[in-house]
């Protein structure tokens, strides 16, 4: 008796650069599920690129930089003592020379703070996931899942250079831009090292964060189930989080 062979089911198709961009904020457990096999970072890098130039283009266009940095300056302790032996035409000057350095500082990470960031902190999250949940990436595989991960802060900075076009000069902070932490919130006298752990506790951060755990756990699900996942994403943060407001303790 002839048996009819089996339908062979057809491989699906992967997921175009465009979609896996939306597939990340409206079904990202299936999107990273297809960028892992087949890692693409060039689309989301051009995205956080745009929106990089936005922000900062914004932000020097908009900012009050002498203001700002003489704000920063008072929260420096090393700095604030040296402007105080100054008269107050040498103040004036460190002030505008301090807003230049700024405006230059902008520019710089314009064009390369997000390549930058994301190779560093690829390299920190590929090796925790290795050491620490035995997971089986690969460093451009990590890259690519950071890139993607990284996506709700492009959303912040095209939120943030709207606020920035319509905003009184003299009030935008140019590290709290967007009020999306409790660190926006603070009065300009707030010492330094406070405010650094509540601007990590940042709502698109925290979207970004789960997202990288959704990433590494799709990456290798048998050895990092999200559970896992996420907590090796927030002990890396945390570890950060530490680490700067101990330097700005250090220089408040």
């Amino acid at each position: 008796m002839a048996t009819s062979p089996l339908p062979v089911a057809e491989p699906q198709a992967s997921i175009s650069s465009f979609g896996r961009i939306v597939g990340i904020f409206f079904s990202p457990k299936s999107t990273f599920a297809d960028i892992v096999k087949k890692p693409s970072w060039i689309a989301p890098v051009v995205v956080l690129l745009l929106t990089g130039l936005l922000i900062n283009g914004a932000l020097i266009r908009n900012v009050n930089w002498t203001e700002a940095s003489k704000e920063q300056i008072a929260k420096n302790k090393w700095a604030s003592s040296r402007i105080d032996q100054l008269d107050d035409a040498k103040k004036e000057q460190a002030y505008q020379q301090a807003a230049t350095q700024a405006k230059i500082g902008r520019y710089v990470r314009a064009f390369i703070g997000w390549p930058l960031a994301l190779l560093f902190f690829s390299l920190v999250y590929f090796g925790a996931y290795r050491l620490i949940g035995g997971a089986r990436v690969t460093y451009v595989l990590s890259f690519t899942i950071l890139a993607f991960a990284s996506l709700p802060m492009a959303i912040r900075e095209i939120l943030g250079a709207i606020v920035a076009f319509f905003k009184d000069p003299t009030a935008i902070d140019p590290e709290n831009y967007l009020v999306s932490n409790l660190a926006a919130l603070m009065s300009s006298d707030t010492p330094a090292w406070k405010t650094v752990p509540l601007a990590f506790l940042d709502i698109f951060g925290i979207w970004a964060l789960v997202l990288v755990a959704i990433g590494f756990a799709a990456a290798d699900p048998k050895k990092l189930p999200f559970g896992k996942s996420i907590g090796i994403a927030i002990g890396v943060n945390v570890s950060f989080m530490l680490f700067f407001t101990m330097i700005a303790w250090i220089f408040s």
